[in-house]
């Protein structure tokens, strides 16, 4: 009985450690197949059938459900005599479909390695499934629902990291402190898996270290709240910082409230340049907001911690959410501001996903929520937000995107809204500035990003952006405005002053404008790039 897994990518660098677990800690053979959610259907379908398999499962995510649910039909239609498995967090919830359609024959809610085996097993030996944990299924015209059931020994489980068709180099790895999410967001599927369980630290370190040494590079780490335990945190983060895992970086999803002051005082001290990033979630800073989506934040001390945080090498990337019950127009452009201006290295500004599962989603007629009813299921607006304002929202989102998570103008635009009272509407200013301009969010030279925000500001600021458009290039760029300077005489003044550059190499290397009431010089260099201020005078 020839038995295959699939998983739909959302990109190709990452990795479905889920079909991962389910192969090795299954006892019959079991093949892999991955593809990407920009893969045709008939090319996932062709590579599907090939295999000639027998029973096949799908690991089922918010980012690829529609094209399995595409896949499921016409295996149905054209491949009867095939038994399809589908687990995964998509179907854990709300799947009765699958299986009154007919689309699929088992579903596996919740943790999949043990009811996957003895599923694998029961299949194989036509055994009893009645007693199978986590496993649903239609018996007599009706939907049965096994007993739910958490693995209680994660050690117990075998590890999937040395399976031999991983590309460990270019993909990104996933690692598992612990499972489960001790909080109750209703907005989050993490709040339906209550109890949190732990493997064991010293087994995630030889993982780590597998790993890094076949020439991994990004490690991910999936716990809800990896600093739940602070010290089992700061074990981690000693042991990724003082060990020689120089070529690496390691992100962690945090609380950011519960950071404790030991923690944060090693991360300043201690913390290399990219090597640590952390990922936190704000959502929204209205305290009637959190509260109705069963959030309990310390806005205070999350912000101090931030602050502190900043003082550090540690990448951070921010949360917010647009969207959440009682968080209108008004409430969230007061959360963008405030967010922004703690002037993290990435804010994510997402706008909820209606999540079968979640409490939210049974709210949804309490709160008037409309949403999309493919995956997504993003907002469409509720009885807080309309459509038009969340669509300005959305304009603010792509010019953030632009002038601050993609770090090509992060002085400038930090020097612009510092003393603003909304940032919010300056991104919201230059987004409709681009589209007002028949300008794309997504398709452009980089020193097109310049030049719109100087046309957009004026002569306001333009010493800074042409700064830090000469600042990110490492090699010499094209100069997209009129430069008057009489580059050579500069360059022989400048080499008068500092007689230990050969003046040839600054002739040929080097770009000169004018910066306020001095010369910016900037050299090219085959090795290394440098940045001088030239006093005129």
């Amino acid at each position: 009985m020839k038995v295959i897994l699939i998983g739909i990518n959302s990109k190709y660098i990452h990795t479905n450690l889920a079909i991962r677990y389910l192969k090795v800690n299954c006892d019959y053979p079991v093949t892999l197949k991955e593809f990407t959610i920009k893969d045709s259907i008939s090319k996932i379908m062709d590579g599907i059938m090939e295999e000639e398999p027998d029973i096949i499962g799908f690991s089922v995510y918010i980012w690829n459900i529609e094209i399995i649910k595409e896949l499921l039909n016409i295996i149905k239609t054209k491949y009867k005599n095939k038994t399809v498995i589908l687990g995964g967090p998509e179907v854990s919830y709300e799947y009765n479909e699958f299986l009154d359609l007919k689309l699929a024959k088992y579903i596996i809610f919740n943790e999949g390695e043990i009811a996957f085996n003895k599923l694998i097993d029961a299949l194989v030996n036509n055994k009893d499934i009645s007693g199978i944990p986590n496993l649903s299924y239609y018996k007599d015209n009706n939907i049965i629902r096994n007993r739910a059931q958490e693995i209680q020994d994660l050690n117990s489980l075998k590890n999937p990291y040395k399976l031999d068709n991983e590309d460990i180099k270019n993909k990104i790895q996933y690692i598992e402190l612990s499972r489960g999410c001790p909080y109750s967001c209703s907005y989050c599927m993490a709040s339906l898996e209550k109890t949190v369980r732990f493997f064991d630290i010293n087994r995630v370190k030889q993982d780590i270290q597998f790993l890094y040494k076949n020439g991994a590079k990004t490690f991910k780490f999936l716990d809800r709240t990896f600093n739940l335990k602070a010290e089992m945190a700061l074990d981690i983060y000693k042991f990724v910082i003082e060990n020689d895992f120089k070529n690496a970086v390691f992100q962690f999803e945090i609380n950011g409230d519960i950071l404790k002051e030991s923690v944060l005082d090693y991360l300043v001290e201690k913390a290399p340049k990219n090597r640590i990033r952390f990922e936190i979630g704000i959502q929204s800073t209205n305290n009637s907001v959190n509260l109705a989506v069963d959030r309990q934040q310390d806005n205070g001390k999350l912000f101090k911690n931030i602050h502190k945080l900043n003082t550090s090498m540690v990448d951070m990337h921010l949360d917010l959410i647009a969207g959440l019950p009682y968080e209108d127009y008004d409430s969230f452009k007061n959360t963008f501001n405030t967010a922004f201006k703690l002037y993290a290295k990435e804010l994510q500004l997402g706008f909820l996903k209606l999540l079968k599962g979640t409490k939210l989603y049974y709210q949804a007629r309490e709160f008037g929520y409309r949403v999309h009813e493919v995956a997504p299921y993003e907002l469409i607006d509720n009885q807080f937000i309309t459509k038009e304002e969340l669509y300005k929202i959305h304009i603010v989102e792509e010019a953030l995107e632009i002038y601050w998570n993609k770090g090509f103008l992060n002085r400038t635009t930090a020097l612009i809204t510092k003393d603003l009272a909304s940032p919010f509407d300056f991104f919201l200013e230059l987004g409709n500035h681009f589209i007002q301009n028949d300008l794309s969010f997504h398709r452009y030279q980089l020193f097109d990003i310049f030049q719109t925000l100087e046309d957009f500001l004026g002569d306001s600021y333009k010493y800074d952006i042409r700064y830090d458009y000469l600042d990110y290039n490492n090699i010499k760029p094209k100069i997209y405005w009129d430069n008057p300077v009489k580059k050579n005489d500069v360059i022989r003044l400048f080499h008068k002053e500092n007689p230990h550059y050969n003046i040839d190499v600054l002739y040929k290397y080097s770009v000169v404008i004018e910066y306020m009431f001095d010369y910016l010089i900037v050299l090219y260099l085959p090795n290394k790039k440098e940045m001088h201020i030239f006093k005129k005078n």
